[in-house]
């Protein structure tokens, strides 16, 4: 048989198993995508744990379970993988696979977030924010917005527009607020961006749009030292003397 009528016999076998009961509505890759995480997963991967439990959480290549995959990320999580810490977190926010529990949510995302994984630093600077499952404590939720928003989290940047607005853990200040805001291209900062700008004089909105570049350019270079010394961290662990 030619690799021709070969490769069209696999591509019919797999549409018809998208098609089957089992993986009803599923597409072919889908499948794929559950077949690699499982055999990955059971081999004893982190990584290969957190996704399967992404698989059965989206329903892809297999029916949709919250609870197995809470199961799953609760395995990858247990080895510190940050990223399955934080997916852990978001099903005790939302009680999903799991009894909601914000004081488990927090658990998680600061094991996450000390870890450097800039989504869970956010969600624990709005956990400190809101007291949920935390003490109220704004200036720990403007330390860790600050930390996410020195990776390139635009939430968290948008997040510190609103603390400098408002005056919330930090001193406050429109121009600081302004330069936040004016970073991304989320919606509702814009809108605060255009609300706050008639409520300023010509002269602050040129301070404001100065101080939009200087602090970009902060950023950036936050950015690139944090990539840098993850690149750095990820190798020395590569070495099995950590020499």
């Amino acid at each position: 048989m030619n690799l021709l009528a070969r490769s069209w016999i696999v591509v019919a076998l797999l549409s018809l198993l998208a098609l089957s009961p089992a993986h009803a509505g599923m597409t072919p890759q889908e499948v794929i995508w559950f077949k690699d995480a499982k055999a990955w997963a059971e081999k004893g991967e982190a990584e290969g744990q957190s996704n399967l439990g992404i698989c059965y959480f989206k329903g892809e290549g297999v029916a949709k379970d919250f609870v197995q995959a809470a199961a799953w990320f609760r395995k990858a999580a247990d080895q510190g993988f940050a990223p399955a810490q934080t997916l852990l977190g978001h099903a005790y926010f939302n009680g999903e696979g799991v009894q909601q529990d914000q004081s488990q949510a927090v658990s998680w995302y600061r094991k996450a977030a000390e870890q450097g994984l800039a989504e869970a630093q956010y969600n624990l600077g709005s956990h400190y924010a809101d007291g949920e499952g935390v003490a109220k404590d704004i200036v720990q939720a403007v330390k860790w917005y600050r930390k996410a928003s020195e990776q390139g989290y635009v939430l968290a940047q948008y997040s510190l527009g609103d603390c400098y607005a408002e005056g919330k853990g930090v001193a406050k200040d429109q121009i600081e607020a302004y330069a936040y805001w004016n970073q991304g291209t989320v919606e509702y900062a814009r809108k605060k961006l255009a609300a706050l700008e008639k409520q300023m004089t010509p002269e602050q909105i040129a301070a404001g749009k100065k101080r939009t570049k200087e602090l970009r350019r902060e950023l950036e270079d936050k950015i690139y030292e944090n990539a840098r010394q993850k690149e750095f961290a990820a190798k020395i662990a590569e070495k099995p003397d950590g020499k």
